[in-house]
Protein backbone atom coordinates (compact mmCIF):
# COMPACT_ATOMS: atom_id res chain seq x y z
CA UNK A 1 0.00 0.00 0.00
CA UNK A 2 1.39 3.39 -1.04
CA UNK A 3 1.70 5.87 1.82
CA UNK A 4 1.47 9.49 0.74
CA UNK A 5 4.13 11.76 2.22
CA UNK A 6 3.51 15.18 3.77
CA UNK A 7 4.56 17.20 0.75
CA UNK A 8 2.43 15.19 -1.66
CA UNK A 9 -0.49 15.51 0.73
CA UNK A 10 0.03 19.28 0.91
CA UNK A 11 -0.01 19.46 -2.88
CA UNK A 12 -3.18 17.40 -2.93
CA UNK A 13 -4.77 19.78 -0.41
CA UNK A 14 -3.70 22.71 -2.59
CA UNK A 15 -5.21 21.16 -5.70
CA UNK A 16 -8.46 20.65 -3.80
CA UNK A 17 -8.50 24.27 -2.58
CA UNK A 18 -7.80 23.33 1.04
CA UNK A 19 -5.31 26.16 1.16
CA UNK A 20 -5.17 26.68 4.92
CA UNK A 21 -4.32 23.03 5.47
CA UNK A 22 -1.79 23.05 2.63
CA UNK A 23 -0.16 26.14 4.11
CA UNK A 24 0.46 24.49 7.48
CA UNK A 25 1.97 21.37 5.94
CA UNK A 26 4.18 23.42 3.63
CA UNK A 27 5.34 25.48 6.61
CA UNK A 28 6.19 22.33 8.55
CA UNK A 29 8.32 21.24 5.62
CA UNK A 30 10.07 24.62 5.20
CA UNK A 31 8.46 25.19 1.81
CA UNK A 32 7.93 28.88 2.39
CA UNK A 33 7.03 29.98 -1.14
CA UNK A 34 4.33 27.33 -1.38
CA UNK A 35 3.06 28.16 2.11
CA UNK A 36 2.86 31.86 1.28
CA UNK A 37 1.09 31.20 -2.01
CA UNK A 38 -1.42 28.98 -0.21
CA UNK A 39 -2.00 31.77 2.29
CA UNK A 40 -2.47 34.30 -0.52
CA UNK A 41 -5.22 32.18 -2.05
CA UNK A 42 -7.13 32.35 1.22
CA UNK A 43 -7.08 36.12 0.75
CA UNK A 44 -4.61 36.76 3.58
CA UNK A 45 -2.04 39.24 2.29
CA UNK A 46 -0.55 39.94 5.73
CA UNK A 47 0.21 36.28 6.39
CA UNK A 48 1.63 35.87 2.89
CA UNK A 49 4.06 38.74 3.42
CA UNK A 50 5.21 37.42 6.79
CA UNK A 51 5.92 34.00 5.32
CA UNK A 52 7.69 35.20 2.18
CA UNK A 53 9.83 37.66 4.15
CA UNK A 54 11.29 34.68 6.00
CA UNK A 55 12.87 33.44 2.78
CA UNK A 56 16.55 34.34 2.92
CA UNK A 57 17.34 33.79 -0.76
CA UNK A 58 14.11 34.49 -2.65
CA UNK A 59 13.61 32.37 -5.75
CA UNK A 60 12.15 33.67 -8.99
CA UNK A 61 8.67 32.58 -7.91
CA UNK A 62 8.89 34.50 -4.63
CA UNK A 63 10.13 37.62 -6.39
CA UNK A 64 7.12 37.37 -8.71
CA UNK A 65 4.86 36.94 -5.69
CA UNK A 66 6.13 40.17 -4.14
CA UNK A 67 5.51 42.00 -7.43
CA UNK A 68 1.91 40.78 -7.36
CA UNK A 69 1.53 41.88 -3.73
CA UNK A 70 2.80 45.35 -4.66
CA UNK A 71 0.35 45.44 -7.55
CA UNK A 72 -2.58 44.40 -5.36
CA UNK A 73 -1.67 47.09 -2.83
CA UNK A 74 -1.29 49.66 -5.63
CA UNK A 75 2.25 50.59 -4.66
CA UNK A 76 4.12 53.00 -6.94
CA UNK A 77 7.31 52.10 -8.81
CA UNK A 78 6.69 48.36 -8.89
CA UNK A 79 9.69 46.29 -9.97
CA UNK A 80 9.36 45.00 -13.52
CA UNK A 81 9.30 41.19 -13.62
CA UNK A 82 11.53 39.19 -15.91
CA UNK A 83 10.51 37.76 -19.28
CA UNK A 84 10.46 34.17 -18.06
CA UNK A 85 8.83 35.08 -14.74
CA UNK A 86 5.91 36.58 -16.64
CA UNK A 87 5.73 33.57 -18.92
CA UNK A 88 5.82 31.14 -16.00
CA UNK A 89 3.56 32.82 -13.46
CA UNK A 90 1.12 35.34 -14.96
CA UNK A 91 -1.37 32.78 -16.23
CA UNK A 92 -1.07 30.70 -13.06
CA UNK A 93 -1.86 33.61 -10.74
CA UNK A 94 -4.60 35.05 -12.93
CA UNK A 95 -6.25 31.65 -13.31
CA UNK A 96 -6.18 30.90 -9.58
CA UNK A 97 -7.38 34.38 -8.61
CA UNK A 98 -10.42 34.02 -10.88
CA UNK A 99 -11.02 30.41 -9.84
CA UNK A 100 -11.01 31.42 -6.16
CA UNK A 101 -13.19 34.49 -6.76
CA UNK A 102 -10.42 36.93 -5.92
CA UNK A 103 -11.78 39.09 -8.71
CA UNK A 104 -10.33 42.42 -7.58
CA UNK A 105 -6.87 40.92 -7.69
CA UNK A 106 -7.50 39.35 -11.08
CA UNK A 107 -8.63 42.77 -12.32
CA UNK A 108 -5.38 44.30 -11.10
CA UNK A 109 -3.40 41.87 -13.25
CA UNK A 110 -5.66 42.35 -16.27
CA UNK A 111 -5.69 46.14 -15.97
CA UNK A 112 -1.90 46.14 -15.64
CA UNK A 113 -1.36 44.36 -18.95
CA UNK A 114 0.74 47.23 -20.34
CA UNK A 115 3.10 46.91 -17.37
CA UNK A 116 3.51 43.17 -17.86
CA UNK A 117 3.78 43.56 -21.65
CA UNK A 118 6.93 45.60 -21.04
CA UNK A 119 8.41 42.44 -19.53
CA UNK A 120 6.95 39.97 -22.03
CA UNK A 121 5.22 40.98 -25.25
CA UNK A 122 3.05 37.84 -25.16
CA UNK A 123 1.17 39.09 -22.08
CA UNK A 124 -2.09 39.92 -23.94
CA UNK A 125 -2.11 36.37 -25.31
CA UNK A 126 -1.53 34.91 -21.84
CA UNK A 127 -4.46 36.92 -20.50
CA UNK A 128 -6.71 35.94 -23.43
CA UNK A 129 -5.85 32.29 -22.86
CA UNK A 130 -6.91 32.44 -19.20
CA UNK A 131 -10.06 34.42 -20.00
CA UNK A 132 -11.01 31.78 -22.57
CA UNK A 133 -11.13 29.16 -19.80
CA UNK A 134 -13.78 31.19 -17.99
CA UNK A 135 -15.75 32.37 -21.02
CA UNK A 136 -15.19 36.13 -20.70
CA UNK A 137 -15.84 36.55 -24.41
CA UNK A 138 -15.74 40.34 -24.76
CA UNK A 139 -12.40 40.51 -22.95
CA UNK A 140 -11.04 37.55 -24.91
CA UNK A 141 -11.55 39.41 -28.17
CA UNK A 142 -10.15 42.62 -26.71
CA UNK A 143 -6.93 40.93 -25.64
CA UNK A 144 -6.74 38.81 -28.79
CA UNK A 145 -6.81 42.05 -30.79
CA UNK A 146 -4.05 43.50 -28.62
CA UNK A 147 -1.98 40.34 -29.05
CA UNK A 148 -2.41 40.39 -32.83
CA UNK A 149 -1.21 43.98 -32.96
CA UNK A 150 2.00 42.85 -31.30
CA UNK A 151 2.48 39.65 -33.31
CA UNK A 152 -0.15 38.98 -35.95
CA UNK A 153 1.60 35.83 -37.12
CA UNK A 154 1.32 33.97 -33.82
CA UNK A 155 -1.09 31.12 -34.66
CA UNK A 156 -1.99 30.44 -31.05
CA UNK A 157 -3.78 33.73 -30.47
CA UNK A 158 -5.85 33.23 -33.63
CA UNK A 159 -6.74 29.74 -32.42
CA UNK A 160 -7.84 31.07 -29.03
CA UNK A 161 -10.15 33.46 -30.86
CA UNK A 162 -11.56 30.67 -33.05
CA UNK A 163 -12.38 28.65 -29.94
CA UNK A 164 -14.05 31.68 -28.40
CA UNK A 165 -16.24 32.23 -31.47
CA UNK A 166 -17.31 28.60 -31.32
CA UNK A 167 -18.24 28.88 -27.65
CA UNK A 168 -20.28 31.97 -28.53
CA UNK A 169 -21.94 30.02 -31.37
CA UNK A 170 -20.59 32.58 -33.85
CA UNK A 171 -19.84 29.88 -36.40
CA UNK A 172 -19.31 32.13 -39.42
CA UNK A 173 -16.78 34.23 -37.48
CA UNK A 174 -15.07 31.05 -36.27
CA UNK A 175 -14.79 29.70 -39.80
CA UNK A 176 -13.43 32.97 -41.20
CA UNK A 177 -10.94 33.15 -38.34
CA UNK A 178 -9.70 29.60 -38.87
CA UNK A 179 -9.29 30.25 -42.62
CA UNK A 180 -7.22 33.33 -41.78
CA UNK A 181 -5.19 31.29 -39.31
CA UNK A 182 -4.41 28.68 -41.98
CA UNK A 183 -3.20 31.44 -44.32
CA UNK A 184 -0.74 32.44 -41.60
CA UNK A 185 0.26 28.91 -40.63
CA UNK A 186 -0.90 26.35 -43.22
CA UNK A 187 0.51 23.36 -41.31
CA UNK A 188 -0.90 24.31 -37.88
CA UNK A 189 -2.53 20.99 -37.07
CA UNK A 190 -5.13 22.18 -34.48
CA UNK A 191 -6.45 24.69 -37.03
CA UNK A 192 -6.64 22.08 -39.80
CA UNK A 193 -8.57 19.81 -37.47
CA UNK A 194 -10.84 22.67 -36.39
CA UNK A 195 -11.56 23.66 -40.01
CA UNK A 196 -12.60 20.10 -40.85
CA UNK A 197 -14.78 19.94 -37.75
CA UNK A 198 -16.59 23.18 -38.64
CA UNK A 199 -17.08 22.16 -42.27
CA UNK A 200 -18.52 18.78 -41.26
CA UNK A 201 -20.62 20.05 -38.37
CA UNK A 202 -23.60 21.40 -40.24
CA UNK A 203 -23.14 24.83 -38.66
CA UNK A 204 -24.71 27.65 -40.68
CA UNK A 205 -21.82 29.56 -42.22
Amino acid sequence: MHVINDVDFARLCFENKQYARAKEIFLNNDMLYEAGFSSLLTGNIKSTKLIWKEIQNPCSATEWGFIILDLIEKKPHIKLPGYFQTRAFLELYLNLFIENELFDWADEIINSYKFFTRANSETPKFIARVLSVFGYFELIHEFASLAKRICYYDPEIHYIEVESYLMEERYKDAYEAVIELLKISPQYFPAKKMKNMIENSGFKL
